[in-house]
């Protein structure tokens, strides 16, 4: 597989500008040697240099993130074109197709969600079952078009299945999808009139826009999200709290990467810490994972946007990860700590905290563009007494073909 790495982007974007590397590091706050390896695939740089380098270069970060996920055409294998089309032509209803039941649909939806928790092959498992998912929610809504009870359910199944496709989506590097996701999302939560539901896509919609470097709209529609909801907590139960501290700990990775680290850090030690401390994180309601785990995590992440990778191991020493219910939140904060040992220096820490990912979830690193240039940039400067390690790793996912 032919993959135009980060570093290529970069230098191709800054070439375009007829900027130097010594002009970019200045702007993006590191060193020009720092560019240059990461222009030469020796360094994959952290997510938020990543953004400042995009902002510097006056792009989307995730332009520099490199080839996006293609479809592999073989036999058999699922494919991304395949949720595509199914997002671009849901108002095509099949003549002879079954129409879908609103508790069935239900619970295939959930049953997809659970997989992508916690399945070895969740990519491989939502590639599959996403596509007729999406058609049969659309197809749901339009067949209950004139009976409003009717309609509102099947607006919720349809929310329900958008806000994981756009989780899914976001992964897969299709960030132009997952927007498109995520707006469906919303729309549809409005019809159903459930506060639970709008303010879980009010949280669907504010990680969307985190996905595309639009921190400051994250954080509107965080805050909104809140304000709305608040008024429902007092009847509520673990369901509200989850969604609740949903917000909250999105609004936290907003405020950090706008620069205001302090103030994200004070909201998950105060106000997020209190709430998921009322919750049984192993229920894992919505397949937010919320709780004292969840949080622990948020506060390494925290610290990794604010470039301080040696806080941000502090932190990871004490989280006992084992405790999250979800694949994606253990993978996802091991690639973040992976990120902050390289930073450090640490490339045998890094590896170690790759073969963990790669225990948690293989497909991680076959569909992962950055932690695949991690393994490619730790092969190639990789020491005497661990190179075959991270050469058997990058085999086994074909990181160097």
């Amino acid at each position: 597989m032919g993959e135009i790495n980060t570093g290529h982007m970069i230098k191709l974007q800054r070439e375009r500008r007829g900027m130097s590397t010594t002009g970019l590091a200045t702007q993006a706050g590191c060193t020009p040697r720092h560019i240059e390896l990461i222009e030469q695939g020796k360094r994959t740089p952290s997510v938020p240099l990543l953004r400042e380098i995009a902002k510097v270069l006056g792009v989307r970060s995730a332009v520099l993130f490199g080839e996006a996920l293609r479809d592999s055409h073989e036999p058999g294998r699922p494919q991304v074109g395949d949720i595509e089309r199914a997002i671009f032509t849901y108002k095509t209803l099949a003549p002879d197709a079954e129409p879908p039941d609103a508790e069935q649909l239900a619970a295939r939806v959930s049953a997809a969600r659970e997989a992508w928790m916690t399945s070895h092959s969740k990519y491989s498992i939502l590639m599959r079952e996403l596509p007729a998912l999406i058609s049969d929610a659309e197809r749901l809504i339009l067949l209950n078009d004139a009976r409003p009870e009717a309609r509102r359910e099947a607006c919720r199944v349809a929310a329900d299945a958008y806000i994981l496709s756009r989780g899914v989506l976001k992964h897969l590097g299709r960030v132009d999808l997952a927007h498109l996701a995520a707006d469906r999302a919303m729309r549809y939560a409005e019809e159903t009139e459930d506060p639970l539901m709008v303010a879980w896509a009010h949280w669907n919609l504010g990680q969307s826009m985190l996905s595309d470097d639009m921190h400051g709209v994250a954080y509107d529609v965080a805050r909104r999200g809140m304000e709305l909801f608040e008024p429902a907590l007092g009847d509520g139960d673990d369901r509200h709290l989850s969604v609740y501290g949903g917000l909250h700990l999105m609004a936290s990775i907003a405020l950090t990467r706008g620069g205001s680290g302090e103030e994200a850090r004070d909201l998950l030690r105060g106000p997020a810490l209190t709430l998921a401390r009322r919750v049984d994180e192993r229920s894992n309601h919505f397949g937010l994972a919320f709780g004292p785990t969840n949080v622990a995590i948020h506060m390494a992440s925290v610290e990794c946007e604010d470039r301080q990778p040696d806080a941000a191991l502090r932190v990871a020493d004490e989280i006992h990860l084992t405790r999250s219910p979800s694949v994606e939140r253990r993978t996802t904060h091991l690639g973040q700590i992976a990120r902050a040992c390289e930073d450090l220096g640490d490339d045998a820490a890094s590896l170690v905290y790759l073969l963990r990912i790669e225990r948690e979830c293989p497909e991680e690193l076959d569909y992962k563009q950055l932690l695949r240039e991690m393994v490619r940039s730790l092969a190639r400067r990789a020491r005497p007494s661990w190179a075959p390690e991270v050469r058997y790793l990058a085999d086994r996912h074909h990181i160097l073909a």
